[in-house]
């Protein structure tokens, strides 16, 4: 497998968003793949060109599905970008911290919620991607993040001279009401990642 400078860009995009979620240094990385940090750093700029077992133990290292997603990539299929995992739906304490995932845009001002509700309009397991530059306006989706660190998610209105928030879970949602201490994102999309199930066939 022949991998290009794409390749080369997203695998650097992916080691910058592992490091500052785990505080990793190139020698601590370097060390947990087997060798010593100047080849790591020569990988990393492109010195070494990449190959499959660079590439392996480096998502066995974060822990990601990178190796499959440059081996697509690499056929010129998809354009993945990573993007920083803040928050479970729920408030639940997170186990990974970033996703790929393809994207037109840049995602740098960007981060998403992973969706872990089985109530919840949006399938179990959904990253609702979360825009923090992006205008709002009445009846957009939007999250705030409350006191103890979990999303609201909802519909943003505007009745009886204030701003509030519908949270849409099957069972009856929450009005929130929206103060001006609060810090409001609007929710630009989601994204399904791949399963590991049984493919569907007739």
């Amino acid at each position: 497998m022949s991998y290009n400078s794409e390749t080369l860009k997203i695998l650097n995009e992916t080691w910058q968003a592992f490091k500052v979620s785990t505080k990793t240094n190139q020698a601590k990385a370097a060390k947990a793949m087997g060798m010593n940090q100047s080849a790591f750093s020569q990988y990393l700029r492109g010195d070494i060109p990449l190959n499959t077992d660079f590439v392996a133990k480096f998502s066995i290292m974060t822990g990601s599905q990178i190796e499959g997603y440059l081996t697509k990539v690499a056929g010129n299929k998809l354009h993945l970008q990573p993007i920083a995992i803040k928050y479970t739906l729920s408030g639940r304490k997170l186990v990974d911290s970033f996703e790929l995932m393809p994207s037109p845009v840049n995602l740098d001002h960007a981060y998403a919620i992973l969706v872990d509700y089985s109530d919840f309009i949006f399938q179990r397991g959904t990253l609702l991607l979360v825009d923090t530059e992006a205008e709002i306006r009445e009846h957009d989706a939007v999250v705030i993040i409350s006191k103890n660190n979990r999303p609201i998610y909802g519909v943003l209105s505007f009745k009886e001279n204030e701003w509030e928030i519908l949270e849409p879970h099957y069972f009856g949602g929450n009005r929130v009401v929206v103060t001006k201490t609060m810090v409001i994102h609007r929710v630009s999309g989601s994204y399904n990642p791949a399963t590991q199930g049984k493919i569907f066939k007739k």
